[in-house]
């Protein structure tokens, strides 16, 4: 009887150093996971800190576009305001030139 409870004991034991092992991987595991997520945390910050300043540009940029392209606009209306009367012009001469020949 008590070798049965020796025995059991250091069955009990051996379960409870294999449990004691099986958490200690798991807890350096947790550690390292750990560890990963506050560097990748760390990244992101520093990355998204640029973000607004990013944004910001690229609002800039867009409102530099759009005045660019209103200029550009009234300079093509401007062009083919141009070019109508200079066919207008063209069409008389050539009318006038057939006329008095």
């Amino acid at each position: 009887m008590l070798l049965f409870i020796i025995i059991f004991n250091l069955v009990i034991t051996g379960i409870n150093c294999y449990l004691v092992l099986q958490l200690w991987k798991l807890y350096d595991f947790l550690k390292k996971i750990t560890s990963d997520l506050i560097e990748l945390e760390q990244q992101m910050n520093e990355l998204l800190a640029e973000v607004p300043d990013l944004i910001l540009e690229g609002q800039q940029q867009t409102v530099q576009v759009r005045q660019f392209y209103q200029k550009f606009l009234i300079q093509l209306g401007t062009a083919q305001k141009i070019f109508k009367r200079l066919k207008l012009v063209w069409k008389v001469w050539y009318r006038l030139g057939n006329v008095f020949l």
